[in-house]
C-alpha cells in the first residue's frame, strides 16, 4: 500500500513538474536559430513571402529565422519534414493550398495529413484569372460560355499538369457552366502560356503574375478574376462570381503553419509578429508588385480556412474525376 501511495505521489510530482516546465520553455523561446521551410525552389512567391516573414521574425525575436527550401513532390517533401519535426516552435512552414487542402486527394501515398499542422496565419492571396487568346471572339464570361456551348468541340484550355490549381480551376468553371472545354496538360506553365499567346489553346484560368508579359503585349486578354472581390490591381475586371458564376472562387493563397502541438503562446507570438509584417510598407509594396493582397487573421481563422478549403476542393477534385497518383 505504501509503495502504491509513493508511486502515486511520484507521478503527481512528475506531472506538475512537466506542467511548469513546458510553459517556462515556451516563455523563453526562442533560444537558438529556427528555420522556415519552403517546399518549393527559391525565387517563387512562396519563397519571397517566407523571406519577408523570416526577416521580421529575426528582428523581433533576436534569433535567426533561416529559410530552408525543400522542393519536391508538389510541396509534399518539405511539408512532410515539418509535420514530422518537434513541435517546439523552431520549424515553421510557409506553403500554398497543396499541403493544407488539395494534395491529400491527389496522392495515394500521403505520409502526412493537413491535421498534422496548426495554422498560424493566412499570409496572402493571389487571384487566378480567366484569360483567353486575343482573337477569340469573346469579351466577357457570358460570351465565352455562349461561344463554348455553340462550339462544343472547338475550345481547348490549358494547365501545367493534372491536379494543379489551373487544372482544377478550369474544371470548376466547366462544371458550373456546363461547357465542354478540352483541358490540355503541359509540363510547366511556360509551355501553356506560349500556346495561349499563339492561339494553340484558347482559355486558361491561372495566376495573374505568370501572364503579365502576355497581358501587356495584348496576345492574351483577361476577362474575369476568380477571387471573391475584384483584384485591387485590376479594379475594372469583374469577378467570375459577379459575371454569373455565383459562388465561384479560385485563387492561390499562402499560409504560415507549425507542427501540431506547438505551445499556444508561441503560436500567438508568431501570429502577432506576422500581422505586423503584413502591415509593413515593405510587405505591402512587395504584394503590390506580385498583384497579391494580404490576408491575416487569427490561428483559429487559419485552421477554419484550411478545413473549408479542404472540403471545397475535395468536391471539385471528385467532380473532375481526378484519380490519385
Amino acid at each position: 500500500m505504501r509503495i502504491a501511495i509513493r508511486l502515486f505521489i511520484f507521478i503527481l510530482l512528475c506531472a506538475s513538474t512537466f506542467a511548469v516546465e513546458t510553459p517556462a520553455r515556451a516563455q523563453s523561446w526562442p533560444t537558438h536559430p529556427a528555420r522556415v521551410v519552403v517546399p518549393w525552389a527559391p525565387g517563387g512567391a512562396t519563397d519571397i513571402l517566407a523571406r519577408l516573414l523570416a526577416n521580421k521574425f529575426s528582428q523581433e525575436f533576436g534569433q535567426p529565422f533561416v529559410v530552408d527550401n525543400r522542393p519536391g513532390g508538389s510541396g509534399n517533401v518539405g511539408a512532410l519534414m515539418v509535420a514530422r519535426s518537434e513541435p517546439d516552435g523552431y520549424t515553421l512552414l510557409v506553403t500554398n493550398p497543396g499541403a493544407f487542402a488539395t494534395n491529400q486527394y491527389l496522392y495515394k501515398q500521403m505520409q502526412y495529413k493537413p491535421s498534422d499542422f496548426a495554422g498560424v496565419m493566412l499570409i496572402a492571396e493571389f487571384p487566378n484569372a480567366l484569360m483567353v487568346y486575343k482573337d477569340l471572339p469573346v469579351k466577357s464570361t457570358a460570351e465565352l460560355v455562349d461561344y463554348a456551348k455553340k462550339n462544343p468541340t472547338i475550345l481547348n484550355g490549358g494547365s501545367s499538369g493534372v491536379g494543379t490549381m489551373g487544372h482544377l480551376a478550369l474544371e470548376m468553371f466547366k462544371s458550373m457552366t456546363g461547357t465542354q472545354i478540352q483541358n490540355v496538360f503541359y509540363k510547366g506553365a511556360s509551355l501553356s502560356k506560349l500556346d495561349l499567346a499563339t492561339g494553340r489553346i484558347h482559355v486558361v484560368i491561372d495566376n495573374i503574375p505568370g501572364y503579365l508579359s502576355e497581358l501587356n503585349s495584348g496576345s492574351v486578354r483577361m476577362i474575369a478574376v476568380g477571387t471573391k472581390t475584384r483584384a485591387p490591381s485590376f479594379p475594372n475586371v469583374p469577378t467570375l462570381d459577379e459575371s454569373g458564376l455565383k459562388g465561384y472562387q479560385s485563387s492561390v493563397w499562402y499560409a504560415l503553419a507549425v507542427p501540431k502541438g506547438v505551445p499556444v503562446n508561441i503560436v500567438r507570438r508568431l501570429n502577432a509578429t506576422a500581422a505586423t509584417a503584413l502591415r509593413s510598407p515593405e510587405f505591402q509594396e512587395r504584394l503590390k508588385q506580385l498583384y497579391g493582397s494580404a490576408m491575416g487573421g487569427s490561428p483559429e481563422d487559419a485552421d477554419r480556412f484550411f478545413a473549408e478549403e479542404s472540403k471545397r476542393w475535395k468536391a471539385i477534385i471528385e467532380a473532375a474525376g481526378v484519380t490519385p497518383e
